[in-house]
């Protein structure tokens, strides 16, 4: 199996089974890390800041290719494409 196919079937089994078992559905999860994210940026800037659950899979996905940058490893590749499809999830929620 490519290399490609095997991230993306890991990343799929890990978003679509695991992940949604331990923590729930994305758009509920990042949902609420987004508003403690959104509320405590909001007090220590003193103006609103409003953070989505989509933008915490993006910056997920910018902790992992800062790790990448330290350190290559192919889970950091597997997570972000897991981020990548919980992102889109979360923007497929909020749009509706």
């Amino acid at each position: 199996m490519r290399t490609a196919q095997t991230i993306l079937t890991a990343a799929a089994t890990a978003v679509c089974g695991e992940r949604n078992d331990s923590y729930g559905a994305p758009s509920d999860d990042f949902g609420t890390q987004a508003a403690m994210i959104s509320a405590y940026l909001t007090r220590s800037n003193g103006y609103p800041v409003v953070v989505t659950a989509s933008d915490i899979a993006a910056l997920m996905i910018c902790v992992k290719l800062g790790r990448q940058s330290h350190a290559a490893k192919a889970d950091n590749w597997l997570d972000i494409a897991g981020y990548a499809a919980c992102g889109a999830e979360c923007d497929e929620a909020a749009a509706t």
